[in-house]
């Protein structure tokens, strides 16, 4: 990993029900801030159903001169991505439920451990890791696939300890959407300790684990829409450690 950007917090537009009824544990609102949700070392602030759904925003930390100041709220987006840099240590203004969140919060019922990656979509792949760039990221590898018969690109990139993954067509030409239109936040795909046990806790909340494109690791996807979730998820085995 690299000195760049962290991922700090993600803002979601769901109820916690929704959340706590797919196994997670909420924590209640704290003065200003919403029901939250902690993966690791990135805190969920749930906002409600009752206005924009899906991924809202995401705040990072960087420690990089030259950046966006630490402390400004929505200081600029990221080809379209909502951004605000917030301080390593909350403020007021940034988090008034910080300590609450990230202290004495109990284990997950479904087993979940932390946050594997932030999937970001784009219909013009090669502008948004320009911006990514240009925004500290380093991009750590680029993979180019041929799923569902449609050539795309994978680009890697660290925020803190979660994996970016931003993907869209290798050719721009080929995009759906227009190659103009903004990246957006897609999903997520979150870290069992066991996936087999996440599997019977949530019995048909989570579809049948199978190989995933990482060697060695499974994953099941999360039907998080059954229980009122907006957000893409999947559940991934555990990374695999080397021995020897």
């Amino acid at each position: 990993m690299t000195a760049g950007p962290q991922l700090h917090t993600l803002h979601v537009g769901d109820a916690a029900s929704a959340w706590s009824r797919a196994g997670f544990a909420v924590a209640e609102p704290t003065g200003a801030a919403p029901h939250s949700v902690l993966l690791g070392a990135v805190r969920v602030l749930l906002h409600g159903d009752g206005g924009p759904r899906g991924l809202l925003r995401w705040d990072l930390v960087s420690h990089a001169e030259g950046l966006p100041t630490q402390g400004t709220i929505n200081a600029a987006d990221i080809d379209g991505l909502p951004t605000a840099w917030v301080p390593d240590e909350p403020t007021d203004e940034v988090a008034e439920v910080a300590e609450d969140a990230r202290t004495s919060v109990p284990g997950h019922h479904n087993g979940v451990t932390g946050l594997d990656h932030l999937v970001i979509g784009s219909p013009h792949v090669q502008r948004t890791t320009a911006a990514l760039l240009g925004a500290g990221f380093e991009a750590r590898r680029t993979r180019d696939t041929d799923g569902d018969g449609e050539a795309m690109r994978q680009v890697f990139f660290w925020a803190g300890p979660v994996i970016v993954e931003l993907v869209g067509p290798a050719d721009v030409g080929a995009a759906a959407a227009s190659p103009d239109a903004p990246a957006a936040f897609f999903g997520l795909a979150l870290n069992s300790g066991d996936l087999d046990d996440t599997a019977a806790r949530l019995g048909e909340l989570l579809g049948p684990p199978r190989p995933a494109v990482q060697s060695g690791r499974r994953i099941a996807t999360l039907r998080f829409k059954a229980v009122g979730g907006s957000v893409p998820t999947v559940v991934m085995s555990p990374h695999l450690t080397s021995s020897g």
